[in-house]
């Protein structure tokens, strides 16, 4: 199995797992990668200076998601090589569960060179690159809910809404 089969593979196991446990737990990540910030129902800007980036959400995601963060050996855990991760979560109608709608991601540029050169679906696409790190987005390969659902389609709506190359900003 090449590298890549096994990062999506670990990318796919991780989302579910955690949502599994937030459904269970609300907000409690257990014994997963704890994050090191949460916001909750936010559109103001998110800013991570640690990682010298912003993202704008849409209007629209505006009480429908959550943010967590990860840093270190916590992002290494959700995506491998990763040195960062920031997860935007959409929330389900009745608060219990959660699905990623958007996870941004930095690499060093080695890293990246490395990943980005696997055979496989790519781990996600490059949007920026700044000081050595490359900045990536990874979104859904597909709606986790019934397209007919409430939650199926507000989650439609949201992922339609996103406008990665407007809403992504390195800071200066």
């Amino acid at each position: 199995m090449n590298f890549k089969k096994i990062i999506v593979g670990t990318i796919l196991t991780s989302v579910v797992a955690i949502g599994i446990t937030l459904a269970v737990n609300y907000g409690n990540v257990g014994h997963s990668a704890q994050p090191v910030a949460q916001e909750s129902g936010k559109t103001d800007l998110y800013t991570n200076p640690e990682e010298n980036f912003s993202f704008k959400p849409p209007t629209s995601w505006n009480g429908h998601y959550k943010v967590n963060q990860y840093a270190g050996v916590d992002a290494n855990n959700i995506l491998p090589s990763a040195k960062h991760v920031v997860q935007f979560d959409y929330t389900t109608k009745d608060g219990k569960g959660s699905e990623t709608l958007l996870m941004i991601s930095v690499f060093t540029k080695t890293d990246w060179a490395r990943l980005s050169s696997e055979e496989g679906p790519p781990v996600g696409t490059s949007i920026a690159e700044s000081n050595d790190m490359v900045y990536v987005y990874t979104t859904p390969q597909s709606n986790p809910f019934d397209s007919q659902s409430e939650d199926g389609k507000l989650f439609d709506q949201l992922y339609g809404d996103l406008k990665i190359n407007e809403s992504f900003v390195l800071l200066k």
